[in-house]
């Protein structure tokens, strides 16, 4: 299709316009336009128009990347339509000389198009685009044009990125070799050439920053390539050019660059180089130590002489991390004998530890600006590339090989920063919150459990001495970042602080939940939850409701004051705390009605714009578990939960509030199973919204609308028997079951109509449940459908009996029953996995053996034995193969946004139910039931049993006998 550079021109324009009419005309029609073919051509063509306003060749070039990145290599679910082959041709053949002629802004769009083409193409499908660049390079090179040198550098390094990261595999090392044949001389060319010219520039005194600024932006470009054509092994050639790269690279750790150092961004600029140096230096003493040692020692001394003069301004952040993390892989490597020189290791804790552990003022403005970051920062460990903590896993790293020097040499550090605290408290408060970091971050996770030990102090001293006065003060709000770090002190050695001590300062902890810092009053909240899951030997939770009856009232109160604080009012930390609280304590009708008012209240305001995922789903946890544990204590409490839940899920639903329509649902759930029949008219009216076919569209919400549809199932099984809605249900459970995405969640419907309902009910839909569970088994089978299968024929049998069940298969197909168990019972009984279903798959199987006629026909025998091994090699699995521990509530994962992911909430969990409660022991039962069969025809089965087990299964089955003295005649 012709396209007409003017009208495109014109509607580019018009993207750009502040009037939201022609903007939103243009970009519509533009969006028309590019479902046709050639249209990135045509937008790439009005890029390279020089005539043409260079904004509006701006705007048409962030379209044709945004254009490209949609519909260069659409998904297979995508709705986009794919540019042709033929367009993709000429749009290769056109972008590299079309970026290399335009301007920096337009470069720059054009340069990120060509790594969205590259990452998809390169090299297989584009193998004249490494020559090209190439051959740009040399030409751009010999003119000094650094402009077009650093586009086809910055494009080179978004291509090759792909080597970073990534396992090793035949093609992706294929791949390397191309771009390492075809990169590696030129590369090292350009880098030299570069070199020489700063080298010149500097001592001739001539450089100026405008012309220096191109040349080390160069060289940092030239690092990061080599970063990633290295970083899977050591290519040839680079070993036998180790020593010009290393010359370089030392060159720039150790020299100054003064013209353009005196300014901040020339000095960024510098920074950015030697960081890339430094990870190219690690990178080396990572994976090619041996080949690196030559130049060990002096990178390691320039290193440190660097790191002694970058200052602490935050804008020298990240040379200051990339540099400790070069000392650091030093320290663990062979060559750790560096640190072993007398005074080495005092020196490094003076000029390097200390300075950078201490307080900054950026780190005082984050705490007081932006709470979350810093706590991201701080307390969750995602503060390994800050200075602090680099430096502290720089002592770390020494302390591998001389960890006792360490101890003393930073035990002494820490008792002198207390000393200077203790001179002059509100002076030198930072020396005491620079203890308590070192001491923190110093410590260690013991091996296989969650409980922290440190060599540094003796914890309960230091805890008595050092944290106890800072929890103890008077003023919650007086040197908040010291409260914080005690408070981060006393969750993190939680483990090791004895109980007495612990219930002594619990109003305390309380009383910070009400300090005007953030972050104060959020360590708070997570000390007191994480206190609540410390558990003693043989897992019994050391605090219990007692320890938190007396402070109950107060500590409550302060939970909810605490999140009307500015800023905190979606607070996960103080949300998951009540949340805790609620599940320990004993919820008394005084506790739960201005709780569930608080939640309610909290809910109301969520629900108008969900923003923080984490503390909404910590909010319906709260929820779920204050009606849990209130309402099965107290069931006169339901009504006026329902009357506080109510308005606020009936808006949820009303208002179809994607993200929470789940928990809606779920709490609907709970609510239903925790009412006494008959279920009222309300809840009968989201009965039958649950019906309707409208409401399962979105798979998001399957699993808490099959959670809702069961407890109806469960609670009103005679409802469900009227109208026709045995029919819906049923209707739903086809859906469900024929997608292997919700298969499922069809059986959890299935298995509760089977176990809730009278055959009688269910007799005329039986044939239709037979046909849909065959075609799916017949079109996709997998493991976890036919086990779901086996699980469902199981309840079947013991709920309605052996005859229903084979009599009902054999009437959709003459025989299929045992075409059935002899392709997917027998060889998949041993897969099935779970206390609860192992027991009723086994109990299942063997009353079909003892008690089927099909089975126990003369001409069923072989299919008897091997069900009988099948039986055996079930029931003789070890036990901890079978049952899984009760898990601990799980964290929402901390970095959850809304999806379209279902997210289950533990406390609204259905309790799973045996449906053989009055059978203990399958093993018994078999034993019991084979001796009966015995009895009726004696010495029958031995033989049938000698000819189809296996000779363990039969070692295994005559010790079951044994045991419960049945034995087999």
């Amino acid at each position: 299709m012709e396209y007409n550079p003017e009208f495109l021109s014109q509607c580019f324009l018009h993207t750009l316009s502040p009037q939201p009419e022609p903007r939103r005309a243009a970009e519509s029609k533009l969006t028309e336009l590019a479902d046709q073919p050639n249209y990135a051509l045509a937008v790439l063509r009005l890029v390279a128009e020089p005539s043409i306003n260079e904004q509006i060749r701006h705007a048409a070039a962030v379209n044709f990347k945004n254009h490209l990145r949609s519909r260069w290599a659409p998904s297979p679910d995508s709705s986009f339509t794919p540019i042709l082959d033929a367009e993709k041709d000429q749009i290769k053949t056109l972008i590299v000389t079309l970026m290399l002629s335009s301007t920096p802004r337009v470069q720059s769009q054009l340069s990120e198009s060509l790594s969205l083409i590259g990452k998809h193409d390169f090299p297989k499908s584009w193998p004249t685009l490494l020559p090209e660049l190439v051959s740009n390079l040399r030409a751009a090179s010999q003119s000094n044009d650094y402009a077009s040198i650093n586009g086809i550098l910055g494009t080179a390094n978004s291509i090759f990125k792909k080597f970073r990261y990534q396992y090793k595999t035949n093609d992706l090392l294929l791949d390397l070799k191309y771009c390492l044949d075809n990169f590696s001389a030129p590369l090292l060319e350009m880098f030299l050439r570069t070199a020489a010219l700063i080298d010149s520039m500097v001592s001739s005194g001539g450089g100026s920053p405008a012309t220096l600024k191109p040349l080390f932006e160069s060289q940092r470009l030239c690092c990061r390539i080599f970063f990633s054509l290295n970083f899977q092994e050591l290519p040839e050639f680079f070993e036998d050019h180790m020593k010009e790269w290393m010359a370089e690279f030392k060159k720039y750790l150790t020299n100054g660059y003064p013209v353009l150092e005196s300014s901040a961004e020339g000095l960024g600029l510098v920074d950015e180089l030697r960081a890339a140096v430094c990870e190219n230096i690690s990178l080396y003493m990572e994976k090619n130590e041996e080949e690196f040692k030559d130049y060990l020692n002096d990178f390691a001394q320039a290193v440190w002489t660097l790191l002694g003069n970058v200052s602490q301004s935050s804008s020298r952040d990240s040379l200051a991390v990339t540099a400790i993390k070069f000392l650091t892989t030093v320290s663990t490597s062979v060559h750790h004998t560096l640190f072993a020189v007398d005074g080495v290791v005092p020196q490094i804790c003076q000029s390097i530890v200390i300075p950078n552990v201490r307080l900054r003022d950026e780190d005082e403005e984050l705490f007081e600006m932006n709470y979350i970051e810093f706590i991201r920062r701080d307390m969750e460990g995602s503060d390994i590339d800050t200075r602090r903590r680099i430096a502290c896993e720089l002592l770390k790293g020494i302390a591998t090989n001389y960890k006792q020097q360490v101890i003393s040499i930073v035990s002494v550090q820490i008792q002198n920063l207390l000393t200077s605290y203790a001179a002059n408290p509100a002076a030198h408060w930072k020396d005491k919150d620079c203890a308590i970091y070192l001491v923190v971050s110093l410590s260690a996770k013991k091996a296989g459990g969650t409980s922290v030990s440190t060599d540094l102090v003796d914890v309960q001293s230091f805890f008595a001495s050092v944290i106890v006065p800072e929890l103890q003060g008077q003023d919650v709000n007086a040197f908040p970042m010291l409260k914080a770090g005690a408070l981060k002190f006393f969750t993190m050695f939680r483990n090791q602080i004895p109980k007495t001590l612990v219930l002594q300062l619990f109003p305390y902890l309380i009383q910070f939940l009400g300090a005007e810092s953030n972050v104060v009053h959020s360590y708070a909240a997570s000390c007191i939850e994480k206190l609540l899951l410390v558990k003693d030997e043989g897992g019994r939770s050391r605090y219990t409701s007692e320890d938190v009856a007396q402070n109950l009232l107060v500590l409550m109160n302060n939970l909810f004051t605490a999140l009307r604080f500015p800023e905190s009012e979606e607070n996960q930390y103080i949300m998951k705390s009540i949340m805790r609280v609620l599940g320990v304590a004993e919820i008394t009708p005084e506790i739960a009605g201005p709780c569930i008012a608080g939640l309610t209240s909290i809910l109301a305001e969520v629900c108008k714009n969900p923003k923080n995922p984490i503390f909404n789903h910590y909010l319906f946890e709260s929820v779920a578990v204050l009606v849990r544990r209130a309402c099965e204590r107290d069931i006169s409490l339901i009504p006026s939960f329902e009357a506080s839940l109510f308005p606020r899920l009936q808006e949820i639903l009303g208002n179809d509030v994607t993200e929470f329509l789940p928990y809606a649902f779920q709490l609907l759930a709970q609510l239903v199973e925790l009412n006494r029949p008959p279920i009222s008219d309300t809840y009968m009216e989201i009965f039958k919204l649950l019906l309707s076919p409208d409401s399962w569209n979105r798979n998001s919400n399957v699993p808490a609308l099959v959670r809702l549809l069961q407890a109806f199932l469960e609670k009103a099984p005679e409802k469900v028997t009227q109208e026709g809605r045995l029919s819906q249900v049923l209707g739903i459970f086809n859906r469900l079951v024929s997608a292997p995405s919700t298969d499922e969640q069809g059986f959890y419907v299935l298995n509760t109509v089977i176990e809730k309902l009278e055959y009688g009910a269910i007799a005329p839909y039986v044939g239709h449940i037979w046909n849909a569970l065959f075609s799916r088994l017949q079109s996709k089978r997998t493991v976890k459908f036919i086990k779901s299968l086996l699980v469902f024929m199981s309840l079947f049998l013991v709920k309605h009996g052996s005859a229903n069940l084979v009599d009902s298969m054999n009437a959709v197909q003459a025989g299929i029953f045992l075409v059935i168990l002899e392709q997917f019972v027998i060889p998949n009984l041993k897969l099935i996995t779970g206390c609860i279903e192992v027991k009723l798959v086994s109990v299942a199987s063997i009353r079909l053996i003892c008690e089927s006629p099909s089975l126990l026909d003369a001409g069923a025998v072989r299919h008897w034995g091997k069900m009988l091994d099948s039986i055996v090699t079930l029931l003789s699995r070890p036990e901890e193969d079978r049952v899984g521990d009760e898990p601990e509530m799980p964290d929402i994962a901390e970095n959850a946004g809304y999806t379209a992911a279902f997210v289950n909430l533990y406390n609204a969990g259905k309790k799973e139910e045996d449906p053989l409660k009055d059978i203990k022991d399958p093993k018994e039962f078999l034993a019991a039931s084979l001796a009966k069969l015995s009895a009726i025809s004696p010495g029958k089965f031995p033989q049938i049993i000698n000819e189809n087990l296996d000779p363990a299964n039969q070692a295994t089955l005559l010790q079951i006998c044994s045991t419960y003295n049945c034995p087999i005649v």
